[in-house]
């Protein structure tokens, strides 16, 4: 991603549905309407592409609550990108 700060995570269709209704079981934190109409956002236009804010991103991480096997799929894969995300921000931080 060219945006400094800013994220894609690849989910399913299934997968992002999962996450959509574990967001409403998620307790509040900063930021959870945002990534609540993102994700609406995505499942209307049938993309399978999510992309957040890497602050947004570490929030929806810590406070999602796996309910099931496709919501815990979709967390590694959250989680995973925010990894990949911060090594692109150090890389880049150390190649200037």
């Amino acid at each position: 991603m060219g945006e400094e700060g800013v994220m894609l995570v690849r989910w399913t269709r299934a997968e992002l549905v999962a996450v959509r209704e574990a967001i409403e079981l998620t307790p509040l934190f900063e930021g959870r309407a945002d990534v609540r109409m993102t994700i609406r956002g995505v499942l209307r236009q049938n993309r399978r592409e999510v992309v957040l804010d890497l602050p947004q991103a570490e929030r929806l991480a810590a406070h999602l609550v796996p309910v099931d096997m496709q919501t815990a799929v979709a967390k590694v894969k959250l989680l995973r990108a925010v990894r990949d995300a911060r090594e692109q921000g150090e890389a880049a931080v150390d190649a200037a």
